[in-house]
């Protein structure tokens, strides 16, 4: 049984499947509320693992991330390229051998 975008509660809710209430969470929870008032960009580099890479292609497409004011993404294994001027959101799993980045 699967229930669409249309689907209403018994109390007339609408329902919303794990994949939908990730992308809200994501986007809206984590993306888009990392908005500094003395920003001095206004777009954002999102840096992952493998896994949280994983997680956020599951639940939203790129235009999502890039709406939500992210221009680039990162993976944290890399060697990468310092941005001073931008803002960065790092999406990561915590494990211990992450705790020195």
């Amino acid at each position: 049984m699967s229930f669409s975008d249309s689907d209403f509660s018994s109390y007339g809710a609408d329902y919303k499947n794990f994949r939908q209430i990730s992308r809200e969470r994501l986007l809206l929870e984590m993306l888009q509320s990392a908005k500094a008032g003395d920003s001095k960009s206004t777009w954002k580099v999102l840096i992952m693992d493998k896994i949280t890479v994983k997680i956020m292609s599951y639940a939203c497409k790129m235009a999502d991330i890039t709406q939500a004011g992210v221009s680039l993404v990162e993976d944290i294994f890399r060697r990468r390229q310092p941005l001073p001027s931008m803002d960065a959101i790092y999406f990561i799993q915590p494990t211990k051998e992450k705790q020195c980045y």
